[in-house]
């Protein structure tokens, strides 16, 4: 397994099978670079697995599902923000996201393989109602719940702090170390955030 960060306003990323070449992308900003990325690699993209609805992780999915025929992964709690621009803070950029039918409306603990690539599925709310992190080998995407030495917001439409915590607390409880890639910044890893990372010291 081999995983690209493409990283434009957020970080997206190619994860693909080596021998294959086909693989999945976890969130999508920009149509066109995580195409350009895919090509780079001779990789077919085979599914889009989205971390949460905000915009800045949605606005290239439609395109990039008409370009490759890809099915989306998304948190049911979630697929309300897609088509609304309050709800997904499309407003706060000018940007209105082109909306898209998920194929595969996640609820938390499903496990499932891509391109021969398995993929764990956690409900992290806290940052969005349907946040989730997927656990791949020994990485995990976390979109926007934990960054290195920090958390993501929780002052918006359905955030919580308290749902955050829970979230952070029920990563922190997985056993060993993992690689921990997030939706923005650079990455960290599981047994340095059980350290540093300052949302379980927050009240």
């Amino acid at each position: 397994m081999k995983i690209k960060k493409i990283s434009l306003v957020t970080n997206c990323y190619l994860v693909y099978d080596e021998k294959t070449k086909e693989g999945f992308l976890v969130d999508c900003y920009n149509a066109t670079f995580c195409m350009r990325a895919a090509e780079e690699e001779v990789v077919k993209i085979k599914a889009i697995l989205v971390t949460h609805g905000h915009y800045d992780h949605i606005t290239g999915v439609a395109a990039l599902k008409e370009k490759t025929g890809a099915k989306i992964y998304m948190h049911d709690s979630d697929i309300e923000k897609i088509a609304d621009s309050m709800k997904n803070f499309g407003w706060l950029s000018g940007v209105t996201v082109v909306p898209f039918d998920v194929d595969v409306a996640l609820k938390g603990g499903e496990v499932f393989d891509l391109c021969g690539i398995e993929v764990r599925v956690i409900h992290t709310p806290g940052h969005s109602e349907g946040s989730v992190c997927y656990v791949v080998g020994d990485t995990i995407f976390c979109g926007d719940l934990l960054f290195r030495n920090s958390y993501g917001r929780y002052d918006n439409y359905d955030g919580s702090f308290e749902k955050l915590k829970k979230s952070a607390e029920s990563l922190f409880a997985l056993e060993g170390d993992y690689r921990v890639l997030p939706g923005h910044d650079r990455e960290t890893t599981l047994d340095y955030e059980r350290k540093h990372n300052p949302v379980l010291e927050e009240i």
